[in-house]
């Protein structure tokens, strides 16, 4: 009775692991019907079909065995088929947990081998939607295979060329929206002084004086507006070396002498020798842009104070004035391009992106920092490697 028992035992757990896996089948198949057989699902019916046909020929094997061992200990056919159940009795309990287990075996490996091709195709499939729906910055997940690091790469370099006709539209857009004011300025100043104005001399000059002003704005727009260009374009790298920070943020405190001593402003700078490897050049128009802020809001005899740090392979400049501070509706959108910082005329709108594109191209970012009391601190963080 123990065997008639723990025979029954294997056949239920035999028998319910197949009919659980045949729910669970049958439930793919039917989601399968509707939406197309998915790589998981041809998979496991490749790999449980697989371990089916090796069950099946151990199966066979085992009977053939089973039967010669029965002729061997038997002198009649009906001794051997005495022998033979007995052997079946013993010996198939073992061979159904055999069955069980292989089939569940065969499931999991299915399982496991659908689940680590169909989940990066899946993940490949979003961020495809992603940059579909227009998300131009939507992160393509690491490649497992090689055909999947193929399709991933063929994925980024559609994105790449996206973002890289955005830019060239959006540089476009820029340009021709900002070159409007300026060049209608001059155009209205021409016909005044064509119209007759050009015999005043009050009037010429003062004419004269607006057509040079729109002159040096267009100049000051189209170079910021290329240096954001470069700086945004794909495959134009910073020219990176080795050099002092600390050392540009005092060139740049020197340049700015001028401005800052004819509004009486003081510049007081506390700087920490700062080695770092990266573009001189854009790092140093970077901070001559946030100097330069911090001095043109700053009130008559007020101060900036720059600070220079490095932590765990991070650079910090902070740049601090006392002035108006940023209005709270463009604190968000300070660094886009045309937002221009607290609302004075004449500025393009573009030197805080140029900032951010800068520390960006460096590993880092640029933000405006919270403050008690007036005026405003603008951090810039880069990485020195």
């Amino acid at each position: 009775m123990p065997g008639l028992a723990s025979r029954e035992a294997v056949l239920l757990f035999g028998g319910s692991v197949l009919l659980v896996g045949l729910a669970f089948i049958a439930s793919r198949v039917l989601r399968s019907l509707r939406h197309g057989f998915s790589i998981r699902l041809q998979l496991f019916f490749a790999i449980v079909g697989t371990s089916l046909l090796a069950t099946g020929v151990i199966g066979l094997w085992v009977i053939e065995r089973l039967q010669a061992r029965a002729a061997e200990l038997a002198a009649t056919e009906v001794e051997a088929l005495d022998v033979l159940l007995d052997l079946t009795r013993e010996f198939g309990p073992k061979l159904s947990l055999l069955v069980a287990l292989l089939g569940m075996a065969g499931a999991g490996a299915a399982f496991a081998l659908g689940r680590s091709v169909a989940t990066p195709l899946e993940r490949l499939t979003r961020s495809a939607e992603a940059i579909a729906r227009g998300e131009r910055h939507a992160v393509l997940p690491p490649p497992v295979g090689r055909e999947v690091r193929r399709l991933t790469a063929a994925f980024e370099s559609m994105r790449r060329e996206l973002e890289d006709r955005h830019h060239i539209e959006q540089f476009v857009a820029d340009l021709s929206h900002e070159l409007k004011n300026p060049v209608s300025a001059i155009r209205a100043a021409t016909e005044v002084l064509l119209e007759g104005a050009m015999n005043d001399p009050e009037a010429r000059g003062r004419f004269l004086g607006r057509i040079d002003e729109a002159g040096r704005r267009l100049e000051v727009l189209l170079g910021d507006l290329l240096t954001l260009a470069r700086l945004e374009a794909r495959g134009v790298a910073p020219e990176r070396e080795p050099f002092s920070l600390d050392r540009v943020v005092q060139q740049a405190i020197e340049g700015a002498q001028a401005p800052s001593e004819a509004r009486g402003v003081q510049i007081e700078a506390d700087l920490a020798a700062v080695k770092v490897r990266g573009d001189r050049r854009w790092l140093r128009r970077a901070v001559d842009n946030l100097l330069s802020n911090a001095i043109r809001y700053s009130p008559e005899d007020g101060v900036v104070r720059l600070r220079l740090r490095v932590e765990e392979g991070v650079a910090t400049l902070t740049v601090r004035d006392y002035g108006p501070g940023v209005a709270a509706p463009i604190r968000e959108r300070l660094f886009e391009r045309f937002v221009t910082d607290r609302g004075e005329a004449g500025q393009t709108g573009l030197g805080l992106a140029i900032v951010r594109s800068v520390a960006e191209q460096h590993g880092g970012h640029a933000r405006l920092l919270a403050v008690d009391g007036p005026g405003a601190c603008f951090e810039m963080q880069i990485v020195t490697g």
